[in-house]
């Protein structure tokens, strides 16, 4: 009954294809399949691969219905379909974990930090959560990650949606540090960083290089999704 009250308020609607009725439609269940069954977990690098890049391993391409689930996720304030997202950035992670050869040993997962109008916007962290779920659904291993929300924005950036490799480059360079209350935790520490998407590589580049200036001694990172390159689809093939 309170189910029922509550979609005559807020109707509920798939965040694949908007199909009324359901969170997550059995049709995109099976196109979510379709995505897994291409091959992925993979290692992936955009077409330019920018400087300072980290090895970056995704779960899959950042293609429908997974693309409109993110979206639904990060940009309508559909939280509920963290427990969609969580377990692909899971594997995510794992295969991170296993192509860098640390199978032991501390490791920070460390969340990409969303711009300020961006946080003001939302009012809460979104990557932070759903890291803390991924974390959890992953598998076990010896010196389980620790989650570490150790970056932070130092200075104004323009929203990336609309720009372009270099126009990305230009915006964030220098734009990410480490927090002064994790400088220590950081220094010596292997570090993996989570983001939903990568298209430009330019987030992750920029969070590595904080990373590594702050005494990082390794850095790869691990998204939900890859966007498909023109240039020969290089950020959905392995490498």
């Amino acid at each position: 009954m309170l189910q029922a009250l509550l979609d005559l308020v807020l109707p509920l609607e798939c965040a694949g294809c908007r199909r009324a009725g359901t969170r997550w439609c059995r049709r995109c269940t099976r196109a979510l399949g379709h995505l897994a069954a291409r091959g992925g977990p993979a290692r992936v690098a955009p077409d330019p691969v920018p400087p300072g890049l980290p090895p970056t391993w995704a779960w899959g391409a950042y293609d429908d219905p997974l693309r409109s689930a993110v979206t639904a996720w990060k940009d309508e304030g559909r939280r509920d379909i963290a427990q969609l997202l969580a377990p692909l950035l899971a594997v995510a992670i794992d295969a991170a974990l296993a192509g860098s050869g640390w199978d032991d040993g501390p490791v920070l997962l460390v969340p990409a930090p969303s711009s300020r109008r961006a946080q003001r916007a939302r009012g809460e962290l979104p990557l932070l959560e759903l890291g803390r779920r991924a974390r959890g659904a992953a598998p076990r291993r010896p010196g389980e990650p620790r989650l570490a929300p150790a970056l932070t924005v130092v200075r104004a950036v323009a929203d990336q949606a609309r720009l372009g490799q270099r126009e990305r480059a230009r915006n964030l360079g220098g734009a990410l540090a480490v927090a002064p209350r994790f400088a220590g935790v950081v220094a010596g520490r292997r570090c993996l960083v989570i983001d939903d998407v990568v298209t430009t590589g330019a987030t992750l580049a920029e969070a590595a290089r904080a990373l590594r200036e702050a005494g990082a001694v390794g850095v790869v990172a691990a998204t939900v999704a890859a966007t498909r390159r023109r240039r020969g689809d290089a950020a959905t093939r392995a490498r």
